[in-house]
């Protein structure tokens, strides 16, 4: 069952979003940073840190997945598709949206296939630890509902 959102629920979830991304930029950063100064305009700075432009961007690429997120993932706006459909959506149109993103900020070579090769390896990787977690975050969850229902049964069954 999904709780009622507030927008205070979605700017969180943005600066959820934003925050896991700076940091792994920021680690990548310190580990490349300053080889992929004159390669990539997100690494301009090099080591030394991340332009406002790059942050900027990186804040627009949380909003938009978090725009994703809720239009394909949560029961709110599709209901009839099924979860592989929708997630299959949601992956499909972030993945649209950084390669724009990657064009149009040239935040790496278009016809260099390293670079989409890297990209696509660090978008699969992320990924599959963002899915890994949600779904432990889930079963969490279950286990706690599952308890608070055995609770009850107990209860009920001894008056």
């Amino acid at each position: 069952m999904e709780e009622h959102k507030t927008i205070f629920n979605y700017i969180s979830q943005i600066f959820a979003t934003y925050g896991i991304t700076i940091v792994i930029f920021i680690i990548l950063g310190c580990i490349i940073g300053d080889e992929a100064a004159t390669y990539s305009s997100l690494y301009a700075l090099g080591s030394q840190g991340f332009s406002l432009a790059t942050l900027i961007q990186l804040f627009a690429m949380s909003v938009i997945i978090t725009m994703t997120q809720t239009l394909f993932l949560s029961d709110r706006w599709i209901k009839n598709l099924s979860i592989i459909v929708r997630s299959s959506c949601f992956f499909i149109s972030v993945i649209l949206a950084i390669v724009v993103f990657v064009i149009v900020f040239n935040w790496f070579p278009i016809g260099d296939i390293k670079a989409w090769i890297g990209f696509l390896l660090s978008f699969s990787v992320c990924s599959c630890i963002g899915v890994f977690v949600g779904r432990m975050r889930e079963e969490a969850e279950n286990k706690k509902m599952e308890e608070a229902l055995d609770k009850y049964k107990n209860k009920v069954k001894n008056k």
